[in-house]
């Protein structure tokens, strides 16, 4: 595709969503790395950001973007993290700076994460724990709770000409929600349905609250909506969404039984990790193979 053709404006790291005149993917620049976290805009009458990325790297991006698509951060109506990971949630705090008139929606079992300052920075210690470094998405900044509307399954949120529906989607984690646009078909997917790097689905099972049963029935759900097109937020966009939610309802437990085979010649996740890493190999792959691992502990009763 040409720059026009696939919605590129400027230097800003944004293109259009095949099959939409008004849904955006922004790169959120992941570790300052173009291509491996996406951030969505939705340029409705009342526009809104899916997902807000790093509290490093991501506000800047997504401000640079909302400039050439032409949307003042004053007229953002909302910000909708699809999960509290800080991949994910990071920005939360800064974009509700820079958009003073956005609503920040997130799961009921993560809202509290963004609003107490407590509960953040005990997610933040988590995070740099489980990396091994200080504050690697930078430091989040705290969402004023009055702004923050906990979500449900079944939850709406209106984008004015339209509304995106909540659905609640554990297996990657508990405080999780895909949604779902029925006017254009496309489906946010957040980390239920993968990651799609390079036209191909690899898992996203990353501690501590990954469960394959749970996983694998959301994507299942997710499939009852039909749903055109997939937005990954690791990282771009599937046309063949239906193929691409079926191939991951099959994945899930081939992987989950590759780590288990693996444990019984090797005892450590990096050691597994690059045993698996020929077939299985994608971004994260160590904190994917320590994600299976605890859903094995947990399952077996250790």
């Amino acid at each position: 595709m040409t720059d026009s053709e696939d919605g590129r404006r400027g230097d800003a790291a944004i293109e259009r969503v095949p099959g939409t005149d008004d849904v955006y993917l922004i790169d959120g620049l992941l570790e300052d790395t173009p291509g491996r976290l996406a951030i969505y805009l939705l340029d409705t009458p009342e526009p809104a950001l899916v997902d807000t990325g790093t509290a490093d790297t991501t506000p800047g991006a997504v401000l640079v973007a909302l400039d050439e698509v032409g949307v003042d951060p004053a007229d953002v109506a909302h910000l909708v993290p699809t999960h509290v990971h800080l991949d994910h949630a990071g920005g939360t705090g800064e974009l509700a700076r820079a958009c003073p008139n956005a609503t920040v929606h997130c799961h009921e079992r993560g809202v509290d994460f963004l609003t107490d300052p407590e509960l953040l920075e005990r997610l933040k210690r988590g995070v740099e724990e489980a990396i091994g470094e200080p504050a690697p998405y930078g430091v989040p900044g705290l969402v004023p709770a009055e702004r923050a509307r906990p979500l449900t399954d079944g939850d709406h949120i209106d984008l004015g000409d339209r509304a995106l529906e909540v659905i609640d989607a554990p297996g990657h984690a508990p405080h999780q929600a895909c949604f779902f646009d029925p006017t254009t078909g496309v489906l946010f997917t957040a980390d239920a349905a993968g990651m799609l790097f390079d036209g191909r689905i690899t898992p996203t099972t990353q501690p501590p609250s990954f469960d394959l049963e749970d996983a694998v029935e959301t994507v299942r759900r997710l499939q009852s909506f039909e749903p055109d097109v997939n937005c990954y937020p690791h990282f771009g966009v599937a046309t063949d969404a239906m193929a691409r939610l079926e191939t991951y309802e099959r994945q899930l437990p081939e992987w989950v039984a590759a780590v288990e085979r693996a444990t019984e010649t090797h005892d450590d996740p990096e050691t597994i990790a690059e045993a698996l890493r020929p077939e299985w190999g994608s971004m994260g792959l160590e904190g994917d193979v320590r994600g299976v691992l605890g859903y094995l502990s947990h399952r077996d009763g250790e």
